[in-house]
This record gives C-alpha cells, structure tokens and sequence, in this order.
C-alpha cells in the first residue's frame, strides 16, 4: 500500500509540474515573449519542467517547483500586468484543477484515500500556497518585485539563497508544514462549500 502511494505522488507530482510549468510559459508567449519557446517551454512535455530539487520535495511533502520558466517581460506591452498574469494564471489553473477533481470526487463518491484523483487534487491546492512564498524560483518572487517598491524588490532578492535554503530546510524538519497544511486545508474547504451549494 505506501508503494502505491508513492507512485500516485510521484506521478501526481509530475502531471502538476508540468501543467503548471506550461501554463506559465504559454501565458508568457501569447503576451509577446518569445524566448520561452525558443527554449522549449511551451510544451506538456515533463520534461522541460523537470527540477530534481523541487520534485524531490513535491512529491515526498506535497510541495515544490517546477524548472524555472525563465520568462522576459521586455515582450509584454504593459510588463506590471504581463508579470501578474504570468504568476497568477497558473495559480489560477491550479485552483480549477482541484476544483474539477472535487466535484468528480464527490460526484463518484471516493472515500478511498488512495484514489488518484485525491492525490492529484491535493497536490494542486499545494502548489497554490507554496507557489506565492517570495524566493526564487516560486512565482512569489516575481510577484513581490511587481507588487515592491524597486530598492525593496532588490534588497529582498539578495537574500533568495538564504531564503531558499531556509525554505528547505523548514520542509525538511516539519516546520513549515503546519502553515501550508492549514492554507491548503482552507482552500480545500472553500472549494468544496462552493460545490456544496450546487451539488
């Protein structure tokens, strides 16, 4: 049975990277930016969005990153708005994904903890919180240089590695797990009082 399990996070693991990682990049090219093909990221191929990093900790503690979509917002007519919708689009994306796979869930009636669907739906509402975390190369980052005062956006970007560093570390230890969970379960739970009403 934890074989299983392992396998329906790693594959869940893998479909999420790299819907994210496309979504991000597919944003990207209609604004404009063409280099994120030319480097071959507007693909559903996994991997052009594989990180061994990200996916290690993705799929053994629900949270990661995608290989980094190198993005250049020079393309983009209006680069404040380009960014935003670069960042939170996929986000966006993640949200319907766990949306769909709850009301299918529900509509089959899985109770069974092992059921695929579960596993893909929970990693995605991960991927949302973990995602808005201010460092490299989480979409947080990108959104805080947006959203900051420039001199602001720089000095927070000088402690990325620090930062980084930290970030893995409290996944490691259980320390940040708590906070995600309870935001993850929070967005579960909204998702599902909105099917609720419906269904």
């Amino acid at each position: 049975m934890y074989s299983l399990v392992i396998i329906f996070k790693l594959i869940a693991s893998i479909i999420v990277m790299t819907i994210m990682g496309f979504t991000s990049a597919y944003v990207s090219y209609k604004l404009g930016d063409i280099s994120v093909k030319n480097r071959g990221k507007v693909s559903l191929n996994p991997k052009r969005h594989f990180e061994i990093i990200g996916f290690f900790i993705f799929s053994f503690f629900g949270y990661g990153w995608t290989s980094p979509v190198e993005t250049s917002s020079l393309y983009y007519k209006d680069r404040k708005k380009g960014i935003i919708l670069v960042c939170i689009i996929p986000l966006f994306v993640a949200f319907i994904i766990a949306f769909l796979l709850q009301i299918l869930i529900k509509t089959l009636n899985i109770s069974n903890l092992l059921d695929f669907n579960i596993f893909l739906s929970i990693l995605s509402v991960y991927f949302i919180n973990f995602n808005l975390i201010p460092i490299y190369p989480l979409f947080g980052q990108k959104l805080f240089q947006v959203i900051l005062p420039s001199n602001k956006a720089i000095k927070l970007s000088q402690y990325d590695k620090i930062i980084q560093i930290l970030v893995i570390l409290f996944l490691l230890f259980g320390w940040l797990q708590p906070v995600l969970n309870s935001i993850s379960l929070f967005i579960l739970n909204f998702i599902n009082l909105i099917i609720g009403l419906f269904l």
